[in-house]
């Protein structure tokens, strides 16, 4: 009797550990409806011949933001598909196919010593002035405070 409760406690909790993962969407995406977003991870090689691994980071950063807006932009209507009935708290399934993956903001940058970047990049699944930080916490967006008024012609 003892063994039976025992297995099924670690089914429960077996269980509910699995009901916070991540699902994936696609190769290189997943949804964590948890945190409410889909997360894209990209990477790109440094150049073969930079002036400094500083400046090959520049561009691999490029390459992989545009990779992982690819993904975003092919997963969004493999989410709406595979996923609809999770989709109603953040506005439902017509609303987040309507998402930009352009507005995703960066997550995470692991820099390579050459100068090769990984990339993961967070989309939103609600349509707010939100911006994504790692952990899953949102934070408004809010002007640079160094950043110059605009000149007057």
């Amino acid at each position: 009797m003892r063994r039976g409760l025992v297995g099924l406690g670690m089914v429960l909790v077996s269980s509910l550990a699995l009901a916070d993962r991540p699902d994936s969407v696609a190769p290189g995406v997943t949804v964590d409806f948890a945190a409410g977003k889909l997360l894209a991870v990209a990477s790109c090689a440094a150049d073969l011949y930079p002036p400094s691994a500083d400046v090959a980071r520049l561009k691999a950063e490029r390459v992989a933001r545009s990779r992982a807006e690819d993904k975003l932009r092919k997963a969004l209507p493999l989410l709406v598909r595979d996923h609809k009935d999770k989709l109603g708290r953040f506005g439902g399934a017509e609303a987040v196919a309507k998402l930009d993956p352009k507005t995703a903001a960066i997550e995470r940058i692991d820099y390579g010593a050459t100068g090769g970047v990984v990339l993961w990049l967070a989309l939103p699944l609600a349509r707010t002035k939100e911006r994504v930080h790692s952990g899953g916490a949102a934070e408004t967006s809010t002007p640079d405070a160094g950043a110059a008024p605009p000149e007057e012609p």
